[in-house]
């Protein structure tokens, strides 16, 4: 079994902004997509793991992108899985355009959870002994703690935002995030991160508020709530 794999993918219209660039939140479904598929090809998948009655759940996630592809320009999303030596697993990305330079790379993780009571089971040991083989392209995520926001918004989670579990699909938080950013930021061709948490499941029909901070001159915060909990905090960083 081959545990690091490439995926290919194009831009297509419906993924650009108004600058002719792959939205950050299209670019994010790619690679949510890329590790899917290497989950599945660990042996993972979605369809297994709901024979098992079990389930993988995204905790943390940061992606440092240098540079977005533009309209049908090819990119290659390439993913392998890092043990931590606990029940958490990283699963890492690279993103290169078709010259097969670095435009991207990320840090994700996850933990695998018994789906009646929602509670962490370990995986296995083998899944454990292959991650050892890899490293991480760059910094893991960062804990972002809760903070006041500046500006807010509320909306209900519609049908069309959720996945297979019936939760909030967690790449609506990054649709979130750049809805709420300053045009400067959002216009930007400036190399960023984007560090997110999340910490709480939110259904179909149900209410949240969400909120953005600027912590410093290159620094948004950002926080997703459903009355006093938590469900997503995220930071987004331009360098």
């Amino acid at each position: 079994m081959t545990y690091m794999n490439t995926y290919a993918y194009s831009v297509v219209p419906e993924e650009i902004d108004f600058k002719g660039q792959i939205t950050v939140p299209s670019l994010c479904g790619h690679i949510i997509n890329a590790i899917g598929q290497n989950i599945r090809t660990e042996g993972f998948g979605i369809d297994v793991m709901a024979r098992e009655n079990r389930s993988w759940i995204l905790i943390r996630s940061a992606f440092e992108i240098d540079r977005r592809p533009s309209l049908y320009d090819p990119l290659y999303v390439t993913v392998w899985p890092v043990s931590k030596g606990g029940i958490t697993f990283y699963r890492c990305i690279r993103i290169s355009d078709e010259s097969g330079h670095e435009i991207g790379r990320g840090t994700t993780e996850w933990c695998m959870i018994d789906i009646t009571s929602r509670r962490p089971i370990y995986p296995g040991d083998e899944l454990d002994v292959c991650g050892k083989s890899f490293s991480l392209p760059c910094e893991g995520p960062r804990r972002i703690r809760d903070f006041a926001p500046d500006t807010t918004d509320s909306r209900k989670v519609g049908y069309s935002e959720c996945d297979f579990n019936g939760h909030l699909n967690n790449n609506r938080y990054i649709e979130m995030i750049f809805d709420l950013l300053p045009d400067n930021v959002v216009d930007s061709s400036t190399r960023f991160r984007l560090d997110l948490n999340f910490k709480k499941e939110i259904r179909r029909g149900e209410n949240l508020s969400i909120g953005l901070k600027q912590e410093h001159n290159d620094e948004y915060l950002f926080i997703a709530k459903a009355g006093e909990h938590t469900l997503c905090s995220a930071s987004v960083q331009r360098s």
